[in-house]
């Protein structure tokens, strides 16, 4: 059971019932807690819910109805005396809260379905002629409605004095008209409602509202029916955007769509500021236009005083791999992209305000952002005054340095005696899509989302690689064959 305090949000739901109304049941099923108990309440079972199944207008008397309608001589109209006779013979339930219902017949209208819409601010004065207009502009259309609720008998005693506490617990409308029905709230199997009680002592309602009406078997087929045409007019569509050409990469290929928007920098220190940016691929990776893997932004000026700077610069690249290298060198490095923030001040003095770099998320396709702290290079004085004179830009030979040098070899890397500052911070967003027909046979086995991309390429790579031998084996075979048929 759902905790207290996240609350259900009631709605009122519709449904189209061309079906006979009298064919709908619904079930509530309740139960009334403590306020000291509700936090343990989450491993009770089924058993400890009281159910109470409702047919479509069917009368159930709350204690006060089985007390007035029980004496005889306060019925009066032949809908009272009928009351009695149902009453006369059932015996009051002991077990408290009492579910009870309201229909048709007793023509109860709930208050705030009656004047919600007329209430006017204490401070407002009812103007009659207005409300007669606007009823005049806004003709209500005739309809022939049903309206059915259900209800909740909340009360305790009192000295053996039972104060009622009467609480709506569902209303139910159907047009018959335009054959409609709604339901406020709507129908709830996972989460249950809940009312809070009592001022002194707490007390908590909860209850489900399920529909457990039996639908003929006609019905079902027609609805079956129904969305089976909906889903294959979705897909006709689909095809008619899509179209047959959609480009498939070649089978021992993986394609890694990359989407990388640079959104923001800030905490630099001069405030005309520009971007470049640089995807090193390692051995086994390419890409088709080399062209994108290095770039430049727009420049920015910051306007504030920690200088906060928006480029929104979009990057798309597409790499690719060989999945057949999987099953020779194992699991495949990694692409590192890499950034120099660079300013640009009066005299063309460019200086570099701040280097970073962050391993590309190529195994885990889907939505990332992150905030990387930047750095520069530091050199004593005389690189201070090189840096406000001239300018420092590019003072490295390699801007891989920064990362694992492509020359690096071994399990340590030594980076000792460089000096550097740290600087300010840099806000980029990554989408990645992957896209491979190794992934086809995967998926159509049922094969989880969560397995890693490099378990399901070096398991299709090893199938490929299964499946190459059989052809050949096939080949060589057919081969003998006709050899043999000649001799």
């Amino acid at each position: 059971m759902a905790s207290v305090r996240e609350k259900l949000t009631k709605y009122t739901a519709y449904y189209r019932c061309p079906d006979n109304i009298q064919n709908f049941k619904m079930r509530i099923k309740y139960k009334e807690i403590e306020a000291e108990k509700v936090e343990t309440a989450d491993g009770e079972t089924e058993v400890d819910w009281q159910i109470k199944t409702i047919s479509w207008q069917e009368k159930h008397f709350s204690k006060n109805e089985r007390e007035f309608y029980g004496d005889a001589l306060n019925c009066v109209t032949d809908l009272e005396k009928r009351y009695h006779e149902q009453i006369k013979d059932q015996e009051s339930p002991e077990t408290a809260p009492d579910i009870f219902t309201f229909t048709e017949e007793d023509g109860y209208t709930f208050e705030q379905e009656l004047f919600g819409n007329d209430f006017q601010q204490d401070h407002e004065e009812f103007d009659y002629n207005k409300h007669l207009q606007s009823s005049m502009e806004n003709k209500v259309i005739s309809s022939n409605v049903e309206k059915m609720y259900i209800m909740a008998d909340l009360g305790e005693y009192v000295e053996n004095i039972w104060i009622k506490n009467e609480q709506l617990l569902c209303s139910i409308k159907y047009d018959k008209n335009s054959q409609v029905l709604n339901i406020y709230p709507d129908f709830t199997t996972i989460k249950p409602y809940y009312l809070k009680m009592g001022s002194e002592t707490i007390r908590y309602f909860f209850y489900f509202i399920e529909n457990c009406s039996k639908i003929s078997e006609e019905l079902v087929l027609k609805e079956q029916e129904i969305i089976k045409k909906i889903s294959e007019h979705k897909q006709s569509i689909r095809q008619r955007l899509i179209g047959n050409k959609f480009p498939l990469p070649p089978k021992n290929k993986l394609y890694v769509y990359l989407f990388l928007e640079i959104l923001s920098a800030k905490h630099f220190e001069y405030p005309d500021v520009y971007i470049e940016y640089y995807i090193d691929l390692p051995e086994g990776w390419s890409c088709e236009n080399s062209e994108n893997l290095r770039g430049r932004t727009q420049t920015s000026h910051g306007i504030t005083d920690k200088y906060l700077l928006h480029f929104g610069h979009c990057v798309d690249v597409v790499l690719q791999y060989n999945i057949q290298k999987l099953s020779q060198t194992g699991v495949p490095k990694t692409p590192y992209i890499y950034f120099e923030i660079i300013s640009k001040g009066t005299w063309d003095r460019y200086r570099t305000e701040g280097l970073t770099y962050k391993i590309l998320p190529i195994s885990e396709p889907g939505h990332h952002i992150y905030n990387l702290s930047c750095f520069r290079f530091t050199q004593g004085a005389w690189g201070d005054l090189r840096r406000f004179f001239i300018g420092d830009c590019k003072n490295y030979k390699d801007v891989t340095w920064i990362g694992i040098p492509k020359e690096h070899e071994g399990v340590v890397i030594n980076k000792f005696g460089i000096n550097t500052l740290g600087t300010g911070e840099l806000n980029v967003r990554v989408n990645v899509v992957h896209q491979s027909q190794a992934f086809l046979k995967e998926f159509s086995r049922g094969d989880p989302r969560e397995k890693l991309i490099y378990e399901k390429l070096n398991s299709s790579s090893l199938i490929k690689s299964v499946e190459e031998v059989l052809h050949a084996f096939r080949k060589a075979r057919k081969n003998m064959l006709e050899v043999r048929k000649n001799l």
